[in-house]
């Protein structure tokens, strides 16, 4: 499991590499939740809001998911954030998506191979689609 936070002027990223088992990439995206909703020192704006204009996107790396597996793994992170209100809030209003490790070597990351983690259903498609 690999957390890094990137960060530069105007924007953070959070990569996540999700194993088979998605329950440590859940606790992750819940942690993600946590500062999603985290009030900032004078209760009107979120913490965050004070550095970035909007919240970074998610991006999830599924390492060892087989393709077949991918609709399984996403529900199952799909699932699992919905047991967390903070994390399914975040995931209606934060664009999230996940892909298999694979996917993103061989074909680019801005390759149709992101599944939504925030909507059901529907195919694959490129991170930068709307």
């Amino acid at each position: 499991m690999t957390s890094i936070l990137h960060e530069g002027p105007s924007a953070c990223r959070r990569t996540l590499s999700a194993p088979p088992g998605c329950a440590s990439t859940a606790g992750q995206l819940a942690a993600c939740a946590r500062l999603w909703e985290r009030a900032g020192p004078d209760d009107r704006v979120r913490a965050w809001e004070r550095r970035w204009r909007a919240f970074p996107r998610l991006l999830v790396a599924l390492v060892g998911t087989e393709a077949a597996g991918v609709h399984g793994a996403v529900a199952d992170l799909r699932l699992a954030a919905e047991e967390n209100p903070a994390t399914a809030d975040m995931l209606a209003a934060v664009p999230a998506g996940a892909a298999r490790i694979e996917d993103l070597i061989q074909r680019g990351p801005s390759a149709p191979v992101w599944h939504s983690l925030g909507a059901r259903g529907g195919r694959a498609y490129r991170w930068t689609a709307p």
